[in-house]
């Protein structure tokens, strides 16, 4: 199992909020451009959301388990 660092977990959470609250403040300044900028910020998280929910699962035996599963195959 790898550890991962503070950075690495809330990087993309941050990441997400940071665009929400952009925005949503850009919806609120302006009109024409900024509306379209507004969209397409606050689509982002639906679409990372969407990404990662039809994302198959990637799955690591760990060397222990490999191990033992191969002793009862035989």
């Amino acid at each position: 199992m790898t550890h991962k660092t503070n950075r690495q977990i809330f990087a993309l959470p941050i990441l997400l909020g940071v665009s929400t609250c952009a925005g949503l403040g850009a919806g609120l300044i302006g009109d024409g451009v900024w509306d379209v900028g507004a969209g397409l910020l606050l689509a982002l998280p639906l679409v990372v959301t969407g990404r990662y929910w039809v994302r198959t699962p990637i799955t690591q035996s760990r060397p222990a388990e490999a191990t033992r599963a191969a002793s009862i195959a035989r």
